[in-house]
């Protein structure tokens, strides 16, 4: 067998996906490791511990370097009962932003539970049975 051009057209295109595909593995732990951060700086949970590629695509940075613009996504919970979707945007091997959907705070959640048994407890003291207009 003869080593011709067209192998060598193979090997060096095995060896760019090779590259791209290791490129990529750096870049989604740059991810991870942002919302980690993220997720512990606002007092939420990140859940599973992952993030996935959502959109990838090429754009331009500030100084016109074509670079991989890619759109991680990741669950997490404020309460610990509820899943809510973060995102981390990454172009090239930089991250650039990171978003949580809007979500409860515990410290909500706890005023909510105060007025509810406040108005629970409301409602059975102006319904009692001997009320006649009840």
């Amino acid at each position: 067998m003869t080593f011709n051009l067209f192998h060598l057209g193979l090997l060096l295109l095995g060896f760019a996906y090779a590259s791209y595909f290791y490129s990529a593995l750096r870049v989604r732990e740059f991810a991870l490791i942002a919302a980690r951060r993220h997720c512990n700086d606002m007092k939420v949970q990140l859940l599973d511990q992952s993030v996935s590629a959502n959109k990838i695509w090429l754009k331009r940075d500030g100084d016109g370097q074509l670079h991989v613009w890619r759109n991680y996504q990741f669950e997490f919970t404020s309460t610990g009962g509820e899943r809510y979707f973060g995102n981390v945007i990454t172009l090239g091997k930089q991250v650039i932003h990171i978003q949580l959907e809007a979500h409860r705070l515990p410290s909500d959640i706890d005023q909510f539970e105060v007025q509810q048994s406040n108005r629970k407890s409301s409602e059975t003291t102006t319904n009692s049975p001997g009320d006649k207009n009840g």
